[in-house]
């Protein structure tokens, strides 16, 4: 595993988290913004969302007053920087309703400095997505202006035992928290209550260290940042002309490690709705009808109302068992891909796809790759779509939005996955090989606000 370390810290004082942390910069809109500066006009959005749209960069003058006003906060005591270098235990408390009712979650994790490694068969430090221009781009201007880290990357590692968590938590038992706050929801979801607790006993982390040397890191969200860090370190080194010394904190990155065993660690699916605009004489007969020599579809006894429901029952029909939503119908259908000799690899039946053959039969076998090139190129592109027309999607995380959606009148069918298992996202990371858009929703956000890593 890479290099982790303390930090010597910045952050809020205590008591005021609440108000003063955001989720991260790239699920607000403008919008959001304002409802979390109309709180308190000293929340982290100010710094770390400059620019609206997020993703896009803007004009250099937001990022050099997002820049300003950080050392402003850090010269009045809005925010202060701590003496003594430390790790922090992070836990995130929160409810999530399956299908079966809510139930009350906490994920456990570590906020530490982790030492970059460049991307490659060699690295220890492993993306799953593809990353781009424009967000890496707005995020190097922010980094020039502040010299820091305003937010964690999400990296996740194996630890069945749950070691390093257990240690870690075990070193703080029975302190209180020196920051806790409720992460407001953005949409619609309940609060998530974050808490840190620093560590700076040496032996503590030491061991923590020790736990962590032989593990890799799997970057579950934060592509974007993790990839402005090593940007931003090529540039300062090519700026100075020598390559920076070895302990420069620009050869670092702040995350928060959560162990991919961690029981309050879930990963929720992508749901795909399908724009009304996109689709021409989309029924469910006529799917049945183009659809059958592909799939095995079962018909379901759930509406829209049900379709939370729904989905957690598509586990019981097996791998890549599928869901499609009709609101004209107000009806649900289960989609299998065809048994057979390509039951273990359906996307296997197509071998003059020379994009499909280059790919692993790991990467096949991902749902949102069946859903992609089995259900969409196959048979609702040549069927459904007029020639010429681009299909515009939605990507929704609960079943209840894909009903939402799909009444709204806005867009036409709704298609429901199961979650893409923790195992394929580690493995094909082992096999340097990117993961299809939208295939992982690790909830809940990390928070924004709650540690800041200073790069000078």
């Amino acid at each position: 595993m890479p290099a982790i370390s303390p930090f010597t810290a910045i952050h809020y004082p205590l008591l005021r988290q609440s108000m003063l942390i955001a989720p991260p910069y790239d699920v607000l809109s403008g919008d959001d913004k304002k409802r979390l500066l109309d709180r308190d006009g000293h929340n982290i959005v100010a710094i770390d969302l400059p620019h609206i749209p997020p993703k896009d960069a803007g004009p250099d003058a937001a990022y050099e007053a997002a820049g300003h006003t950080l050392r402003m906060w850090l010269e009045s005591g809005v925010l202060v920087r701590d003496e003594k270098p430390a790790l922090f235990a992070y836990q995130q408390t929160y409810t999530h309703d399956s299908g079966q009712g809510p139930v009350t979650y906490k994920r456990r994790g570590l906020f530490c400095r982790v030492r970059l490694e460049e991307f490659g068969a060699s690295s220890s430090i492993h993306p799953h997505e593809q990353t781009f221009s424009g967000p890496k781009e707005d995020r190097l201007k922010l980094m020039r202006a502040t010299h820091a880290n305003l937010s964690p990357v999400f990296g996740l590692y194996h630890d069945p035992s749950n070691d390093v968590t257990d240690l870690l938590f075990e070193a703080i038992r029975g302190r209180p928290p020196i920051a806790a706050g409720e992460l407001p929801s953005m949409d619609g979801k309940s609060a998530v209550l974050s808490e840190i607790w620093p560590v700076t006993d040496s032996q503590v982390i030491g061991d923590v260290k020790l736990l962590l040397d032989d593990k890799h890191i799997y970057i579950a969200d934060g592509h974007h940042r993790y990839t402005t860090c090593l940007n931003y370190r090529k540039e300062i080194s090519e700026q100075a002309g020598v390559p920076l010394s070895h302990d420069h904190p620009a050869n670092f990155a702040m995350f928060v490690l959560v162990a991919m065993q961690d029981p309050g660690l879930i990963i929720l699916p992508t749901h795909r709705a399908i724009a009304a605009a996109s689709l021409q004489e989309f029924f469910l007969e006529r799917f049945r009808a183009v659809a059958k020599d592909y799939l095995q579809i079962i018909d379901t006894k759930f509406g829209g109302d049900q379709l939370a429901k729904f989905e957690s029952e598509l586990p019981g029909y097996g791998p890549h068992a599928m869901g499609l939503y009709d609101p004209v119908e107000d009806a649900t259908l289960i989609l299998r891909p065809k048994l057979g000799k390509f039951a273990a690899d359906p996307l296997a039946q197509f071998p003059d796809d020379a994009g499909l053959a280059a790919k692993s039969p790991a990467w096949r076998q991902l749902d949102v790759a069946i859903l992609q090139h089995l259900i969409f190129e196959r048979i609702v592109q040549p069927n459904f779509v007029a020639a010429g027309t681009k299909m515009q999607w939605a990507f929704p995380h609960e079943a209840h939005e894909v009903a939402d959606l799909c009444r709204s009148g806005q867009y036409r069918a709704g298609f429901l996955l199961q979650p893409t298992p923790l195992a394929a996202v580690r493995d094909l990371c082992n096999a340097n090989e990117l993961m299809p858009q939208k295939s992982t929703f690790f909830y809940p956000k990390l928070a924004t606000g709650l540690l800041i890593n200073p790069l000078e």
